[in-house]
């Protein structure tokens, strides 16, 4: 297979498998796509994969990602990719590499491409996982919030069917911070006899978090309500919230769930998701005083950077706060 146009941009067909190479042959002779798009295709695809395997446990962990290999990839494994594989993706994108909206949404395009090209031109994949799949909002930002009071009116809101379990996930949500893919993966080993959470962060590394009384009771309750909803018939032991069927909540059933649940508590058309529950959590926390390196490790950043910008929108509302309380003008 030869690039005819990849004069500039270097693409190492080595790397690929098999898949990936005749998607980027595609798009190149048949589509005539840009030299800058083949490219940015050959890279998104390469990271997501990358992804998988790491996530799946298929390479070292102490292997640089960027030198994490794809070429093994066959097409076994890619039927084996779900949605809630690219959604968790999606969050590692956010959380972890701290990626634009506008960057994520073009490593979305390239997923999308590259599996409805498998479905509708090889017709060697029936099932799509990246076709419901929501693209970030590029328009907005990507830091909103809700208050601490909004949060107190939306838990006491929370009533009816599953309520001990979906009052749990918003309380996590809220108190400890986690992303939306780490929650979803939480199991009961990982909360010790003295409160202390473990968490699993996208990028392969563990921090330990203490749970506040409100979490812990919260667990409790609702694993109380699981043991006898559940009596009698099979479920996931290990995972800590399961829906009626027994089975781990995807982590698209939790981004629907806290929209519905945001919509009945009257939010409106507010968008809220778990993203923005966390960024509520690390707001408060820093509100009330912690420390910005201890938030860092709270949230589980490797960057400062991705930090710092909660002390940057406090500062900007002390600002205005400040300015506003100010009238001086010319006497009448």
């Amino acid at each position: 297979m030869k690039f005819t146009e990849m004069r500039f941009m270097q693409i190492f067909q080595e790397l690929c498998f098999s898949e990936l190479s005749d998607f980027l042959e595609y798009k190149e002779s048949q589509k005539k796509s840009s030299e800058n798009t083949v490219y940015n295709y050959y890279r998104d695809l390469l990271s997501f994969f990358r992804y998988m395997r790491y996530i799946r446990g298929e390479v070292d962990r102490s292997v640089a990602f960027e030198n994490i290999t794809v070429n093994t990839v066959d097409l076994g494994f890619i039927k084996s990719i779900e949605e809630d594989d690219i959604l968790r993706y999606i969050c590692y994108l956010e959380e972890i590499r701290n990626n634009s909206p506008k960057t994520i949404a073009r490593k979305q395009t390239s997923i999308r491409e590259f599996f409805k090209y498998l479905r509708t031109e090889q017709k060697i994949v029936k099932k799509d996982p990246s076709i419901n799949t929501a693209m970030p909002d590029i328009q907005k930002s990507s830091l909103e919030f809700i208050t601490e009071q909004e949060c107190i009116k939306l838990l006491d809101s929370i009533k009816g069917e599953n309520s001990e379990r979906d009052y749990c996930i918003f309380v996590i949500f809220i108190n400890c911070g986690l992303t939306l893919s780490e929650l979803v993966g939480l199991n009961d080993t990982d909360i010790d006899s003295n409160g202390i959470l473990t968490v699993r962060g996208s990028n392969g590394k563990t921090r330990r978090l203490l749970m506040n009384k409100a979490c812990l009771e919260a667990v409790e309750d609702y694993k109380k309500y699981k043991e006898k909803f559940f009596e009698g018939k099979s479920y996931d032991h290990h995972a800590i919230f399961v829906g009626r069927h027994g089975k781990r909540l995807t982590a698209r059933w939790i981004e629907q769930s806290v929209k519905k649940r945001m919509k009945s508590a009257g939010f409106g058309d507010r968008k809220i998701s778990p993203r923005n529950l966390r960024h509520t959590s690390a707001k408060i926390m820093y509100k009330r005083g912690v420390d910005i390196k201890v938030l860092q490790k709270i949230l589980g950043h490797e960057n400062m950077n991705a930090t710092q910008v909660y002390a940057e929108n406090s500062e900007d509302e002390q600002i205005k706060k400040a300015m506003s309380s100010i009238t001086v003008k010319k006497s009448r």
